[in-house]
């Protein structure tokens, strides 16, 4: 599951939206004690704005590819 760990949604809305459409069970919290926002996977953690985006284009990228019909591979 993802957890991502922001002050406020009006600031991270991308970030939100981006958790929101990957087909991952996520979860969005706000508190005061983040400095940057946190993402949280599993036992991974990301922080910073670039560092998450980056992340996350590396789990699309992953689920992408997982759920791509593969049956030219087998035969």
């Amino acid at each position: 599951m993802l957890e991502l760990q922001i002050t406020n949604t009006t600031d991270y809305k991308l970030l939100i939206d981006r958790i929101e459409q990957i087909l991952i069970p996520s979860k969005i919290t706000i508190t005061a004690e983040a400095t940057t926002p946190i993402l949280l996977d599993n036992d991974k953690s990301v922080e910073g704005t670039s560092a998450i985006h980056n992340y996350l284009d590396e789990l699309e990228s992953f689920s992408k590819q997982w759920y791509t019909c593969r049956c030219d591979m087998f035969p």
